[in-house]
């Protein structure tokens, strides 16, 4: 599912947003604090337009408001601007099944509160049923929210495409795509149209012959390991030109 960490989107000790491989899709996790001044809510109202498929936005928004705790008995300001972003996100508050408090204090003068909030896409199977666990908050004033989210399942793929080196069916692929090159027409390059359409008809030809030419193998618990020491090379490559980048 490959998560990873955002900064792109935004880079700020109080939002964190995550992305992750859900079938063809990359969604969205964010987490947030928002401090007494609401920093994290007007961040996030500014660069709402960058984030897009998200299914859960949850946090300690710190904002008590009576929509969702029965304690308080008006609207905070802040509350517009949180929904408009939830709005954009598609997405709407969350009920918890056990309904209670999310911040304990620890004197008799103030009364414990609702500050931690669960927004999701309300199509979610996980709507309306996270669960706050109090019991094992332990030293901490906040309790923990438990979320399920749904996800798609997983399509394996137990079958690959192959070509035996030197095999007659990969002199036939090589052949049609020399074939196939011969053929095109690439007496008039005027222009980026011109070029796009022998690109395209470059990679039909390769595909059609790879089409004609592969056969088809099962991946088994007795198949070779494909992964081999220049896989290894470029991962470690990769990673330190992401090193060099940030």
């Amino acid at each position: 599912m490959r998560f990873s960490l955002k900064k792109d989107l935004i880079n700020h000790c109080n939002i964190n947003i995550i992305d992750f491989h859900n079938g063809q899709d990359v969604q969205c996790i964010i987490n947030v604090y928002s401090d007494s001044n609401q920093t994290a809510i007007q961040i996030l109202h500014d660069n709402i337009r960058n984030i897009s498929n998200t299914i859960v936005m949850t946090g300690d928004f710190n904002i008590r408001d009576s929509d969702w705790d029965p304690n308080v008995h008006y609207h905070s300001i802040y509350t517009e601007d949180l929904m408009f972003i939830a709005d954009c996100l598609d997405l709407e508050l969350a009920t918890p099944i056990n309904l209670g408090p999310t911040r304990f204090v620890d004197n008799q003068h103030d009364s414990n509160s609702v500050l931690d909030l669960v927004f999701m896409n309300p199509n979610n199977s996980g709507f309306n049923k996270h669960i706050l666990k109090p019991e094992i908050r332990l030293p901490s004033d906040h309790v923990p929210l438990f979320i399920e989210v749904s996800i798609k399942e997983e399509n394996i793929d137990f079958t690959f495409q192959t070509l035996k080196k030197d095999s007659n069916n990969e002199k036939a692929f090589v052949n049609d795509i020399i074939k196939g090159v011969k053929n095109m027409d690439t007496s008039h390059l005027k222009n980026q149209e011109d070029i796009l359409r022998c690109v395209i008809a470059f990679s039909s030809t390769v595909k059609d012959a790879w089409s004609t030419h592969s056969t088809t193998k099962r991946i088994t618990k007795h198949s070779k390991e494909w992964w081999n020491e220049q896989c290894s090379a470029c991962i470690n490559k990769y990673h330190e030109s992401g090193d060099v980048a940030n």
